[in-house]
């Protein structure tokens, strides 16, 4: 029988790479700004050489000069120079490399090793609360994967950009433009006029379509899902209201000439367009009363499978925080704020639907940001709040319904009115003048 090599268990750490990056810094005064964004004292794995580089930090924050004087100097005011070795370790230090040319390659190889570091931590954090036998297994695993989630996004944004290349970026991104100006620098919606205001969504951001009972978000919030769908980039709808056999038949409907009750009543299956909505990226949750924990850990498992684009949430007032707040406004607070954060996670667009206050009026009014029913924090946390709403009922039955729409909200274009049409049979919007004349 083989007997298998112990495994290495030393936490992973350079040394030699620790006191290279101080070395450098010590013999060069300008070397500070090359690893200043990479670097933080914690990511020293030595106790006397995060010292020193802390030292150093503070003489930076200081606009003092950075030379192995200064440093002795400050340390010794901390009374910390005999605990990292005296002289002799800053003169040992210094003399360890000759110049300062490698000093960012050095740098990120503690940066990387400090990052494998924390990633055991993780790991033992997470084996700890698994060994504690808890009841609530959900939140277990929402820290799970905030602790991971939070490791990757440290490792990828660890460097501020200089404006040099955020401005390379924008240039790149306004030659693309030049080169195709008649396409969308966002997610389109599948609705011209919406898009018109937006140019599309903007991955990261928390769009809010508001109305009052009936007259229509949910119908809006799962046509765009499929409008985006049909072109290839994933979404994601969580439906708190309706369960998925409800949703999947507002999609047949959207896809075919079928109306809602003939699907219902069982007269007729269109297979053509089942067939074509197997295909489509969309995935759908239909949990009643889902928190957003559960949502953020339900988004990031999609995210990960393949190019999710759009998260659609039905809707914003039956979510739940799934932790004792003092009131509801303040739970909702807590619920945009964490949408919007999962936006900018999961570089996705997230659409939640939301009601209106009854101080939104009868039909036939324009709706106010101050409807938005049970908390301001909904009008402060999204980038995009688009409001509908429809003209008293004289519409004959059977004919299209004309709804009303308005970017009240837009945080980087403009505000707004424009018209959709609504087919109630179908639960399906459409623009006024399609090409084809036919609902879009």
């Amino acid at each position: 029988m083989s007997i298998q090599a112990p495994i290495d268990r030393r936490v992973p750490h350079d040394p030699e790479a620790e006191r290279r990056v101080l070395g450098a810094l010590l013999i060069d005064r300008d070397a500070i700004f090359k690893i200043a964004d990479v670097l933080r004292a914690a990511d020293f794995h030595e106790a006397r050489n995060q010292r020193v580089y802390a030292t150093i930090e503070a003489l930076l924050e200081r606009r003092e000069r950075i030379d192995p004087l200064t440093v002795q100097v400050e340390l010794a005011r901390r009374e910390e120079l005999d605990r990292v070795g005296g002289i002799p370790y800053l003169r040992e230090l210094a003399e360890a490399v000759p110049t300062a040319v490698e000093i960012e390659r050095h740098a990120h190889v503690v940066r990387d090793r400090a990052v494998l570091r924390r990633l055991l931590g993780a790991a033992t954090s997470i084996a700890a609360d698994a060994y504690s036998e808890p009841t609530d297994i959900a939140l277990v695993l929402d820290r799970a994967e905030q602790r991971i989630f939070q490791l990757r996004d440290e490792s990828a944004n660890a460097q501020l950009r200089h404006i040099k290349a955020a401005l390379m970026t924008n240039y790149e991104h306004l030659e693309e433009r030049m080169e195709h100006p008649f396409e969308l620098s966002g997610i389109s919606s599948g609705f011209r006029e919406i898009d018109s205001f937006t140019e599309g969504f903007t991955r990261g951001d928390l769009v809010v379509i508001a109305a009052r009972p009936s007259v229509g978000k949910t119908s809006l919030g799962l046509g765009i899902a499929y409008n985006v769908a049909r072109h290839g980039t994933g979404a994601l709808v969580f439906s708190l209201e309706m369960d998925t056999k409800q949703i999947v038949a507002r999609f047949l409907a959207l896809n075919s000439q079928t109306d809602l009750l003939t699907q219902r009543i069982g007269n007729l299956i269109d297979t053509e367009a089942a067939d074509a909505l197997m295909g489509l990226p969309i995935s759908i949750d239909d949990t009643p009363g889902l928190s957003i924990m559960e949502l953020r850990t339900k988004a990031r498992r999609i995210s990960v499978q393949g190019t999710l684009g759009v998260v659609v949430v039905d809707y914003l007032q039956l979510m739940r925080t799934g932790e004792h707040e003092e009131n509801r406004v303040q739970e909702i607070a807590t619920i945009t704020r964490n949408l919007k954060s999962l936006a900018r996670e999961l570089n996705v667009t997230v659409i939640a639907l939301s009601q209106l206050s009854r101080a939104a009026g009868d039909a036939g009014t324009e709706p106010r940001l101050s409807t938005l029913r049970e908390s301001g924090s909904i009008e402060q946390d999204s980038d995009i709040v688009m409001m509908l709403w429809r003209d008293k009922d004289d519409t004959p039955a059977g004919a299209a319904k004309l709804i009303h729409g308005s970017v009240a909200k837009n945080r980087n274009g403009p505000t707004g009115r424009f018209d959709l049409y609504f087919e109630a049979k179908q639960a399906r919007f459409f623009s006024r003048a399609n090409d084809e004349g036919m609902p879009a």
